[in-house]
């Protein structure tokens, strides 16, 4: 055999793999897209990975998990789907997502960032995050200019539809 079958074998070859593993690697990826990026940080903030995000990390240290050990949170970190924020008392941490929704947590907070999807060709996209306790302060950004009926934000009580751009929740520690 020539050195052009070779090539020709070595191609053949990547594209099978591709065709057979890339639509694997194609959804690993999409659930590991970035939410958002921490943009202040004051005081004891830690993250707790979740999902996908949380399974790279683990990929990263060699161990299988499904959720990550609470790891404190600089500015400039990044948030993906699933992440849970927790603030200490006297903390506080400022959020921008990729659609330039604005969330701000107080001291004593918890917060999951459940779900989050952003097209930023067609501007669509949903946002959905839990306030367990604590203070919660939301902007909305262009998923609640284009289609607020997108957005959710639920507390232990309640599930809000959000209609407005700038509001606060509070909720109560037991």
């Amino acid at each position: 055999m020539g050195q052009g079958s070779v090539s020709f074998h070595r191609s053949w070859g990547l594209a099978v793999a591709l065709c057979c593993f890339g639509p694997v690697a194609h959804a690993e990826v999409q659930d590991y897209v970035q939410a958002g990026i921490v943009k202040v940080v004051r005081g004891d903030v830690q993250v707790q990975r979740q999902g996908a995000a949380a399974q790279a990390a683990a990929q990263q240290a060699a161990s299988p998990q499904t959720v990550s050990p609470q790891v404190l949170l600089h500015v400039g970190d990044r948030l993906f789907s699933g992440d849970r924020v927790v603030t200490a008392d006297g903390a506080a941490v400022g959020i921008t997502l990729r659609d330039d929704t604005l969330v701000s947590l107080g001291p004593k907070s918890t917060f999951v960032l459940e779900q989050y999807n952003f097209n930023e060709s067609s501007g669509e996209g949903n946002v959905a995050v839990r306030v367990v306790k604590g203070t919660l302060r939301y902007v909305t950004g262009l998923i609640g200019k284009h289609a607020p009926e997108r957005q959710q934000v639920m507390t232990p009580t309640a599930t809000i539809g959000i209609r407005g751009t700038d509001f606060i929740v509070d909720v109560a520690s037991e």
